[in-house]
């Protein structure tokens, strides 16, 4: 059963809290920015993206894809989750 959307934003809040060690992350709005608001640098979103592939299944980080872009905001690197569970599941 294909994950709902509020399911994949709470995960990737939840495990975007667990990473920074701040759980207000799990009230901030899809548009917070990641590295102006919640002092995410390189090594951080490393570590974020490990565990979201952990956290959710099905999706994994292909390096071809992956983008500054997507480490915007909440709201973009969920889209960039949710868009590729999407080709995974047509692939």
């Amino acid at each position: 059963m294909p994950i709902q959307e509020s399911e994949l934003i709470d995960t990737v809040k939840r495990v975007l809290a667990d990473v920074t060690h701040d759980d207000a992350v799990l009230e901030m709005d899809l548009d917070t920015q990641l590295r102006e608001d919640l002092g995410i640098d390189s090594m951080t979103s490393l570590t974020f993206l490990m565990a979201l592939e952990d956290a959710v299944d099905g999706f994994f980080v292909d390096a071809t894809t992956l983008e500054a872009e997507h480490f915007q905001t909440i709201g973009s690197i969920y889209e960039y989750v949710r868009t590729q569970l999407s080709t995974a599941k047509i692939a």
